[in-house]
């Protein structure tokens, strides 16, 4: 899912839906809701400048095997 989608899981438990709604209409499993709603200023801020070709926000623990993968 995207920031984009995110942004959307985000806005909508805001305006008071049901997270267990948004389980179903988006087909995602409770853990990664709750870490959308972790993640919530992130992806924010990333939705906000439309930055919607990231991915994941989080720094890989190795940056040297991340680097040469990718």
């Amino acid at each position: 899912m995207g920031v984009e989608g995110k942004g959307k899981v985000i806005l909508q438990i805001e305006n008071g839906e049901k997270k267990a709604d948004l389980y179903r209409e988006f087909g995602l499993v409770n853990s990664t809701v709750e870490r959308i709603c972790q993640n919530r200023t992130k992806i924010v801020s990333a939705f906000e400048q439309n930055e919607s070709r990231i991915k994941r926000f989080w720094k890989p623990e190795r940056s040297d095997v991340d680097e040469a993968l990718g």
